[in-house]
């Protein structure tokens, strides 16, 4: 059982330790609260931002204003691969302790382990490629666990008793960082529902009319509504103004203040999910079909889906067909393995998000239903993820 000491000061020496990442939401949900704790306990932090088709632009900027002075990334996959091998030299960095990724492909992770000679640990909420090289993989949940071990080498790692479920860095974010930044919201206006249109741009620019329209059909019903936008941390204070104009309330953050007094939420798939499920707020997952040649595609199909005139038929094509493969999108009912909350996918248009919103508000058995459920299935991983993880790292190295 790992202990959590994060309330008091750690005895320990200075060690080094390198994290990799990809997304904006990993940066912002998994990296910001481990390495508060790591800087918390004086090790020396720095941050490789790994090649991402979701990358912002603004990933850098947010790393330095979490305390992470060495930082460096996204470039491209060949400048990473060279600048990670080049970590490892002698006379270019001091020693590498540990190395830990949260998000994106291992490959990263394992070529930094092999050029540094430290361990690799990895934190996921699922199975990755390449994982049977770690010293350590890290989850959230018991699901989470049992999932990883199915896999072919996460079989290898359960019988070595390397699968520790840590707990939620989500959850860790949520509670250390009560830091939204909210604008005037009148009290007493009902219903107050959140839109939480993701950290991607170029969703974000999409789903406006789409949370505009939702918004005006909803206050044909709720005169008094209250429709706020969680925006990325990562998007511009122009985008905000945007939706400002638009009459919606943006709210910097997708943190518990944010969603203080929410009574229903929108969101995209994704981490999202964990944050609205942590707060015990009922939600839907909307995901239009129309929306899908906006998202960024890895890999081949990635580089197919640019070329001119052919390549918005191959994406919206190839992500069709994954839409019809998947099975839920939202945490809460992975994680539960039955419908928690709602999600719809396919030709969903503003009326249909605005008629299920509308209809669920009503409910009050409902509503209360959820919440319950949802708190539940959160209180099921342990609190104190980033303190278990640094802990368990900790007692490794000393081990050594």
């Amino acid at each position: 059982m790992m202990t959590n000491r994060s309330e008091e000061k750690i005895a320990a020496p200075c060690r080094k330790v390198v994290l990799l990442t990809n997304g904006p939401g990993e940066l912002w949900g998994w990296v910001r609260p481990f390495a508060a704790e790591l800087l918390r306990r004086g090790w020396d932090v720095s941050l490789r931002i790994l090649p991402c088709q979701f990358a912002s632009g603004e990933e850098e900027r947010v790393a330095r204003s979490l305390g992470i002075t060495d930082v460096s990334g996204p470039e491209s996959a060949l400048r990473t691969a060279l600048s990670l091998r080049a970590v490892g030299k002698k006379g270019t960095n001091a020693q590498v302790d540990a190395l830990v990724q949260l998000g994106g492909d291992l490959l990263w992770g394992r070529l930094l382990s092999a050029s540094c000679r430290a361990p690799l640990f990895c934190y996921a909420y699922g199975p990755k490629k390449g994982m049977g090289r770690c010293a350590s993989m890290f989850t959230a949940y018991r699901e989470m666990a049992v999932s990883i071990a199915s896999a072919a080498e996460g079989r290898a790692l359960e019988q070595a008793g390397k699968i520790h479920v840590a707990g939620d860095l989500v959850a860790d974010s949520l509670a250390r960082f009560p830091d939204a930044i909210r604008e005037d919201v009148e009290e007493g206006r009902w219903p107050r529902v959140a839109f939480l249109p993701g950290s991607r741009e170029n969703i974000r620019r999409f789903a406006l009319p789409l949370i505009r329209e939702a918004a005006a059909e909803l206050r044909k019903r709720f005169p008094s509504l209250d429709a706020l936008v969680v925006i990325s941390p990562f998007a511009s204070e122009s985008e905000a103004e945007r939706f400002r104009e638009e009459g919606l309330i943006p709210v910097r953050g997708g943190n518990g203040e944010a969603l203080r007094g929410v009574d229903f939420a929108v969101t995209q798939p994704g981490t999202n999910t964990l944050e609205l499920m942590r707060c015990s707020v009922p939600f839907l997952v909307a995901v239009p079909f129309s929306s899908l040649r906006h998202i960024p595609l890895p890999g081949a199909v990635g580089v197919l889906a640019r070329i001119p005139l052919l390549g918005p038929v191959l994406r919206e094509a190839a992500l069709r067909a994954k839409g019809r493969r998947t099975g839920f999108l939202a945490w809460p009912n992975r994680l539960a393995g039955r419908t928690v909350v709602d999600e719809m996918i396919g030709e969903v248009s503003a009326h249909d998000v605005a008629e299920r919103v509308a209809e669920r508000i009503l409910d009050e058995k409902y509503l209360a239903d959820t919440r319950k459920a949802l708190s539940e299935i959160a209180g099921s991983a342990p609190l104190g993820a980033a303190a278990a993880m640094a802990d368990h790292i900790e007692r490794m190295l000393s081990e050594r």
